[in-house]
């Protein structure tokens, strides 16, 4: 029986999600999944009228093989036609390892979460589909996961304050390709598909044995839509413990009761320990891989079962320095630091996937912004004339605004340097009720 291409009754029923949103990024590669995303979400826009959100393209050219940029320059091509503003945005790899497609996978939403921020996007929407939501459960089955990796990929996710919709989750990738065919489109067929080094190319190619056995795509899918109902429940149970217990400082480091996390049950207690390190280590949708969780808190529950002075431990980004009383989640720098940003007046960006930042266009000049660090801490304290409430190795991962002149505003804080026309700096949280 052949495969029926998605009609238009579909394509409505799949883009409800975008109601309420202005302007969204369709992220395309140019592969058959995402070119479908392109062409049912222009021809649902404009069946849709006034009610239906701008639409633009944004595709990440990764540098990882020859022959990438062009790619990307076909992309825009086609997505002209459609008369979609596209925007290509580069990767530059360091040098090759293991993780290259996991490194990549971050980077992308990096870049797009960015740009988005920069330019007023408020939506991203991505084009993944039926069997990938298979692929990723037996992925993360062989890796042992927990309930939250067997729920594989969310229909709403966020990335760095950036809200992530995924309307096709089930469909059939057979089905988007069935929509090209029957519209005549061509798309790009990537060669790392087809490269067996790649652990998802090795599953996709025992799917057809998988099904023979009852596993096929739609069986492992449903699964996962199922153990996502328990993952939310708990998720809840989290958010009321974390209300009482916890608290996400402006500043960008958390706090959580000591006693209440150790008294916690062990699964609210690891709930609550990601939670805060996405939070706070920037990271967006990625979650520390559950065994090093488990090693986190069986390591804080031992300090806090001994008269030893504790010593501070790291995980996924951040620094977490435990207590008697409570515990303390800061952003860790690393080696290279967390960058510097430039912003002319005028401009917004997102700063370290934390902070959405933003120069007034009254402002008289460019502004830097960067860590705070503990000079920065020492100069604002000297400022201010007074102590600053605020834990000193918190500084590491605070957002501030600098001139060659010196610090200009640290506006989780309160401080500005200047007031007037030389104002007009501010950060906010991202993801401010994240817990």
């Amino acid at each position: 029986m052949a495969t029926s291409p998605i009609n238009d009754a579909e394509g409505a029923a799949l883009f409800a999600c975008l109601d309420g949103v202005a302007h969204a990024a369709l992220a395309v590669s140019g592969g058959a999944d995402s070119v479908a995303l392109m062409e049912l979400a222009r021809r649902w826009r404009d069946q849709s009228g006034r009610d239906a959100p701008r639409l633009s393209v944004l595709s990440v050219d990764h540098a990882l093989r020859e022959g990438s940029d062009r790619e990307a320059a076909w992309v825009t091509e086609r997505a002209r036609a459609l008369g979609l503003a596209c925007t290509i945005l580069r990767w530059e790899p360091g040098p090759k390892k293991n993780r290259i497609q996991a490194d990549a996978r971050q980077a992308r939403y990096d870049l797009m979460a960015d740009y988005a921020h920069a330019n007023g996007l408020d939506a991203l929407v991505t084009a993944h589909h039926l069997d990938d939501q298979a692929e990723t459960l037996l992925m993360r089955l062989g890796r042992g996961s927990g309930l939250d990796g067997l729920t594989a990929i969310p229909e709403k996710g966020c990335w760095a304050g950036l809200p992530v919709f995924r309307p096709f989750l089930d469909v059939p990738k057979a089905r988007l390709k069935a929509t090209l065919e029957a519209l005549g489109v061509e798309w790009l067929e990537d060669p790392s598909n087809e490269d067996a080094r790649f652990e998802r190319v090795r599953l996709r190619r025992a799917m057809d044995r998988l099904e023979t056995l009852g596993l096929g795509a739609p069986a492992l899918a449903r699964s996962a839509r199922r153990l996502r109902r328990a993952r939310n429940a708990l998720d809840r149970i989290t958010s009321l413990f974390l209300r009482d217990h916890g608290a996400y400082d402006p500043a960008g480091f958390c706090r959580i009761d000591a006693p209440a996390l150790h008294e916690a049950p062990e699964e609210i207690g690891l709930r609550a320990m990601a939670r805060m390190i996405s939070a706070v280590g920037g990271r967006g949708e990625a979650m520390p891989r559950l065994g090093k969780l488990e090693g986190l808190l069986e390591a804080l529950k031992s300090q806090a079962d001994t008269s030893l002075a504790p010593s501070s431990l790291t995980l996924g980004g951040c620094r977490v320095i435990p207590g008697r009383e409570e515990i303390l989640v800061l952003r860790e720098p690393g080696r290279t630091g967390l960058g510097d940003l430039t912003l002319n007046p005028g401009e917004c960006g997102l700063w370290d996937n934390r902070y959405r930042v933003r120069l007034s266009a009254r402002s008289g000049a460019p502004v830097q912004v960067r860590a705070l660090g503990l000079r920065g801490y020492g100069e604002l304290r000297a400022r201010l004339g007074r102590a600053v409430s605020l834990p000193e190795s918190a500084a590491d991962g605070l957002v501030s605004f600098w001139r060659e002149e010196g610090l200009v505003a640290v506006p989780p804080l309160g401080f500005h340097a200047h007031s007037g026309a030389n104002a007009g700096c501010s950060a906010d949280l991202v993801n401010p009720g994240l817990l």
